[in-house]
């Protein structure tokens, strides 16, 4: 029996054949990349996260640029008070005394320039080697204008030390002088006799200290702002020393 081939089955096959590998070749050499849709979904959600990451870094920035900046300006105002708090707190008085003197806010012992309160004795001095004066010391405090040409408003809160209580003249000078505040418009000391507050105190005509003793410090306005918008800002220290004056009856 002979078996004759059908050329048209031959020509079917090669061409199924053919067709076949250039199919496979084809998705062989197909690259697998992303569609441009792709692409600019992509790009646009990593647009959106740099923006809201750029937002996030710049207000953290901004939030420790003004942090700073209050940190800054509230440290001097601090310290001012906590100097005056002791100060205050330390304060030592007498009638008649050498070393220290009475609380007189109506004649003050020195006449300084631009004395803004009452000058007072305390014992909050340091002692050490270098220099010969005690503990007690007297404390006067002055507003002047600034020294280190600054040009905002308002002026300087000093601190004026006298450490030598036995001068050789009438009218000892201070021999040290500090800035404690800057931009201040006024100070002002209170005295509380126990049912209100007074603006004058004399311990030669009282016989006693007040219960406490009020600061308060106005600060200058800022950018033309309104000064009663600004509060002053207020230190209130308890008297803790009572002065006993026992009376003297002479001996006949």
């Amino acid at each position: 029996m002979n078996f004759t081939p059908n050329p048209n089955l031959n020509l079917n096959r090669n061409l199924h054949l053919f067709e076949r590998g250039l199919g496979l070749r084809l998705g062989a050499e197909k690259p697998g990349g992303f569609t441009l849709v792709e692409i600019l979904i992509a790009t646009s959600i990593m647009a959106m996260l740099l923006v809201a990451i750029h937002a996030a870094f710049f207000g953290a920035l901004r939030l420790r640029q003004r942090t700073l900046e209050s940190v800054e300006a509230g440290l001097p105002v601090e310290q001012a008070l906590q100097t005056m708090q002791r100060d205050l707190a330390n304060i030592v008085i007498s009638t008649n005394g050498t070393f220290f003197g009475p609380l007189q806010t109506t004649n003050p012992t020195n006449a300084l320039a631009g004395q803004a309160g009452p000058d007072f004795y305390t014992s909050g001095g340091e002692l050490d080697g270098m220099v010969p004066w005690g503990n007690v010391m007297k404390i006067d405090y002055l507003l002047a204008a600034p020294t280190n040409g600054a040009s905002g408003p308002g002026q300087d809160l000093i601190r004026a030390i006298t450490r030598n209580l036995l001068p050789i003249t009438q009218q000892p000078q201070p021999e040290e002088k500090h800035t404690l505040l800057s931009g201040v418009q006024s100070l002002t000391f209170l005295y509380y006799d126990g049912t209100q507050w007074a603006q004058v105190w004399d311990t030669t005509q009282q016989n006693n200290l007040p219960l406490a003793i009020k600061v308060q410090i106005q600060m200058a306005a800022r950018n033309g702002g309104a000064l009663g918008l600004n509060p002053p800002l207020e230190l209130v220290v308890p008297m803790d020393i009572l002065l006993n004056t026992n009376p003297i009856t002479a001996i006949q």
